[in-house]
């Protein structure tokens, strides 16, 4: 699918009228001195800006440095599908980089910062920060925000739950345990459920006898630079156990929404949205998966409870059209499964006999310490 047109005055979908709705007109403290790009030039100016920076792109030269070859599709693909604002600002960041060093820089940046915490299984690996002062400055910002971590709340899923009906939202199986307080009812499909986040708990979690570190902070400034929305909605730790946050889905489509090979594509109709599947999704699994749009509703019994936020999965939807294009998401994924090869082949230790890779285990625990 091409990307979205450039519009004089793109939107995003509207938000739900719920807390969510409440929260769009609120901005985390301390964030109001991110520096943003100026949106006052005309419709010709963003595309005259859209092209020089892919010119400079198309002129990156490889350097030898790793995952370059996804450098020149990855930068691409954020100026063709990071919302308005959003790609503005990585044009122009891009347009900064005034040698193939800085370029590299700002795409290990956004590969260090944005996919891998959006896509991490556990505590994401440190950060490459951007070779850019102003940018190094909305992190200090965004640091003086992040106060106390969350943790993870059955509530969050009890809430999700009552609200989705016990449902997925997407297949509309009913939760196995909640099947059988129902008397096991032959005609009812189910299977085992999940509260998904949105915005992934990681973002909240940290030891909380210390402050915010680093890769946590920086992960915050580069999804506020890229997502300008989910600032405005006032998406930030202490609301990631926001309902607005989640989504009930089977387990196995709960797993690949995460690896985002299933987004949510927004409509022209509030809350209603066309499931967008990526080639990476299993065909296995796909004759379960519906044909025609997926409408959020609220259970009779819930109507206080706020709807997944369309900000959001706008967020999580873009960002799928943009791993799926530049191939940033296979890396990530590579990296993840070697680790996890690496631990269970060194059984959480060192051998005696000498046989342990460091060499191997040490390139790919500190594969974002690269020199840029």
């Amino acid at each position: 699918m091409a990307p979205p047109k450039r519009k004089a005055k793109p939107t995003l979908p509207n938000q739900p009228t719920r807390k969510s709705a409440r929260l769009a007109q609120q901005h985390p403290r301390g964030l109001s001195r991110l520096s943003t790009t100026s949106h006052h030039d005309p419709p010709d100016a963003w595309t005259a800006l859209a092209e020089q920076a892919k010119a400079r792109v198309s002129a990156y030269r490889r350097h030898g440095k790793p995952h370059e070859e996804n450098l020149q599709p990855s930068l691409n693909a954020f100026i063709d599908w990071l919302p308005e604002k959003g790609w503005e600002s990585i044009a122009r960041d891009i347009l900064d980089a005034k040698t193939d060093g800085a370029l590299y820089a700002v795409f290990h940046n956004l590969l260090t910062a944005l996919v891998a915490p959006m896509k991490a299984r556990s505590r994401p690996p440190s950060i490459t920060p951007s070779p850019l002062p102003k940018r190094e400055e909305n992190v200090e910002a965004v640091a003086a925000t992040l106060e106390t971590p969350e943790t993870r709340k059955r509530a969050f899923r009890d809430s999700c739950f009552k609200r989705d009906k016990y449902r997925c939202v997407i297949t509309g199986g009913t939760d196995t345990s909640h099947w059988k307080e129902l008397g096991r009812p032959d005609d009812m499909a189910h299977g085992q459920l999940e509260a998904a986040h949105i915005i992934p708990f990681a973002y909240g979690s940290w030891d909380k006898s210390s402050d915010a570190p680093e890769h946590i902070v920086r992960a915050w400034e580069v999804l506020y630079r890229c997502f300008p929305k989910v600032r405005e909605a006032g998406m930030q730790v202490k609301n990631i156990n926001s309902l607005s946050n989640g989504i009930s889905l089977r387990y196995d489509i709960h797993l690949q929404f995460g690896e985002f090979s299933i987004a949510f594509k927004p409509t022209d109709t509030d809350n209603v949205y066309e499931l967008k599947v990526f080639p990476s999704y299993p065909t296995g699994l796909r004759p379960t998966l519906p044909e025609g749009p997926v409408e959020f509703t609220t259970a009779e019994d819930a109507q206080d409870l706020e709807l997944p936020s369309a900000v959001l999965l706008d967020c999580h939807y873009r960002l799928a059209e943009i791993l799926n294009a530049s191939g940033m998401g296979e890396i990530i994924e590579r990296y993840q499964e070697e680790w996890e090869r690496l631990k269970e082949y060194a059984n959480g230790s060192l051998r005696h006999d000498g046989g342990t890779d460091l060499e191997q285990i040490l390139r790919t625990a500190l594969w974002t310490h690269v020199e840029v």
